[in-house]
């Protein structure tokens, strides 16, 4: 008799504790209170939401008054990037299990699972060989006096149609202003935003930010990250980050007090990106080509110097 229970129990013990998993559900059971009070401590409007998930804005609406049932774990989890937070946070504390029946669980989970397999391998192909994969760069000078007004540049080369670019300012730095204008922003916590639409693979941000008045020698960190299409995960935007205060024209990329013709070709891209902002130019053309130039404290500005002065 022990000889013929041995397989009937291998049998349950497989069933048991075999090694399928349970996919995730299909749908989600949204809070629509939490969705709304994230949304609204982060600053951010259900249109410029609703433009990152690729929904209406009526859809967002109904999901903060709890007026959906369940949503697709998709737009669940791109609502989720849209505010910036896991997607634990924007669901209820407790979600409810769904019996099984017994007899069926473990197949409909089998093709359950199968499918899902399935889904997440077309989601991949699309992601990597429909949009490619995104790259973004910032295009920042190293140093500027205390109180000056630089342009900002941020290239994206990517193959998808639209990307979403979070760029943080730096406390005690002025936001004074892009092109194009940003979709959202800037926050309390100096996060500015921008929905992009790509034409050729890339797109363009130029903006205006003015430097706090010190300390002289001061590190500043500017930080950002891009993100493109609805299931893609941001990713940071590389380049330069840092800029010290210091009395150097912020054209000036190596701090050897005088505008070369390279600095000055770096310097016009960079202004072509803020074109319309009013960013003056006229100190640019007058240091250029000067032998050196210096910080004149009682103007506060630049002269230029001669070899005499050297």
């Amino acid at each position: 008799m022990s000889g013929r229970r041995e397989p009937g129990s291998a049998r349950r013990r497989a069933r048991r504790g075999g090694a399928m998993t349970r996919p995730p559900p299909p749908t989600l059971r949204l809070d629509g209170d939490k969705v709304r009070r994230v949304r609204e401590a982060k600053g951010l409007t259900q249109l410029y939401v609703a433009e990152v998930v690729g929904v209406s804005v009526d859809t967002v609406s109904r999901w903060e008054n709890n007026r959906t049932a369940s949503v697709r774990r998709e737009n669940a989890e791109a609502l989720a990037r849209a505010l910036e937070v896991d997607l634990a946070e924007i669901l209820p504390g407790e979600p409810e299990a769904r019996p099984d029946a017994p007899g069926r669980r473990g197949v409909r989970w089998a093709a359950g699972g199968v499918g899902v397999a399935a889904v997440v391998l077309g989601v991949a192909w699309w992601l990597w060989g429909a949009n490619g994969p995104v790259r973004a760069w910032r295009d920042l000078s190293p140093y500027c006096p205390p109180g000056s007004r630089i342009p900002v540049r941020i290239e994206v080369e990517t193959g998808a149609k639209r990307v979403v670019v979070r760029e943080r300012i730096p406390p005690g730095w002025r936001f004074e202003g892009s092109v194009p204008p940003p979709s959202q922003g800037p926050g309390p916590d100096g996060t500015v935003r921008w929905i992009l639409t790509v034409r050729q693979g890339r797109a363009r941000i130029g903006y205006v930010v003015r430097a706090p008045e010190g300390p002289e020698g001061s590190a500043h960190r500017f930080a950002g990250t891009v993100v493109a299409g609805r299931r893609a995960s941001p990713r940071p935007i590389r380049g330069e980050g840092r800029i010290d205060l210091e009395y150097v024209h912020w054209a000036d990329l190596d701090a050897d007090f005088a505008i070369s013709d390279a600095e000055v070709l770096s310097a016009l891209e960079r202004l072509d990106a803020v074109e319309g902002l009013e960013l003056s130019t006229e100190d640019l053309r007058a240091l250029w080509g000067a032998p050196e130039y210096d910080w004149d404290r009682d103007r506060g500005a630049f002269v230029t110097s001669g070899p005499s002065d050297r």
